[in-house]
């Protein structure tokens, strides 16, 4: 059997490359400024100074990496989707660890 590497639609990539510019200039004026919001659905949001806003950003960093490597992932056309697969994985978890560990240190801070 013949292997075809991977084929993500134009639209999705864009989306992809979009979203994760959006979402590191949106993090770094936070981190600028030292104010990093985070808008709730239930709740006002939560607004993030010094350590937490610093792992909430490592956070938005660990997710442009995941959308990120889904493009890469569409120029490579070596048989590797499972290292991308593992490479998304992990910083999914990393990401989330990040996520929750900014909300705790704020909370708890």
């Amino acid at each position: 059997m013949d292997y075809l590497p991977n084929r993500i639609p134009l639209g999705e990539r864009l989306i992809n490359i979009v979203l994760s510019s959006g979402l590191l200039l949106y993090g770094g004026y936070g981190l600028q400024v030292n104010d990093l919001y985070i808008p709730g659905k239930r709740t006002s949001g939560v607004h993030l100074h010094d350590e937490p806003a610093l792992l909430m950003y490592a956070a938005f960093v660990c997710g442009c990496l995941v959308m990120l490597s889904v493009v890469v992932d569409h120029y490579d056309e070596r048989n590797n989707e499972q290292k991308y697969r593992a490479f998304a994985k992990a910083f999914k978890w990393l990401g989330w660890g990040s996520f929750v560990a900014s909300l705790v240190w704020h909370v708890a801070g």
